[in-house]
């Protein structure tokens, strides 16, 4: 019988040619726990999304009462639903007045693709100024933002005209 480690690498596309190979069956706070009782600090975090760590009881309470309610509907405002309205509402009033919408996506590539369109349309300008070291996403216009050839180079030729600054 195969290990949930070969059943990994049999079947699931690799994004590195040295992946980590932690299997995960549980994480809860910082920590990620394995199959054997192993306890790793996560120091990654989801990238960011479990960034007040995994499983925190508020979280898992609003969650918890929002699948009591539905668990997913578009996103695109199409339909009215209470914790995107709130969401928005708090949002706006935090932000500067001339801001007068939020416009949700899926992920932050897809924000990232929705920001260079909004930028393009909003100067009349196609040049893209993007940092070096930073990730964007790994769609065809967030791929073109990062300034790391060993992760474009595959899928080249990517957007054009996007110049990259160091910081």
């Amino acid at each position: 019988m195969l290990s949930n480690r070969e059943l990994f690498l049999m079947n699931t596309a690799q994004t590195s040619s040295s992946p980590r190979l932690v299997e995960v069956v549980k994480a809860e706070g910082v920590y990620l726990y394995g199959p054997n009782g192993e306890e790793y600090m996560d120091l990654v975090s989801g990238f960011n999304v479990s960034n007040i760590g995994h499983r925190h009881p508020k979280v898992l309470e609003a969650i918890n009462s929002q699948l009591d309610k539905y668990l997913h509907v578009t996103v695109y405002g199409e339909f009215v639903q209470v914790p995107q309205v709130q969401f928005a509402t708090e949002l706006l009033a935090e932000l500067p007045a001339h801001f007068q919408s939020v416009y949700f996506t899926n992920s932050g590539t897809e924000a990232v693709e929705g920001s260079m369109k909004i930028a393009k349309k909003y100067t009349g300008r196609r040049q893209i100024i993007a940092a070096k070291k930073a990730y964007h996403g790994s769609t065809q216009g967030a791929l073109s933002l990062i300034g790391n050839d060993a992760y474009r180079q595959a899928y080249a030729p990517l957007l054009p005209e996007i110049d990259f600054i160091e910081i």
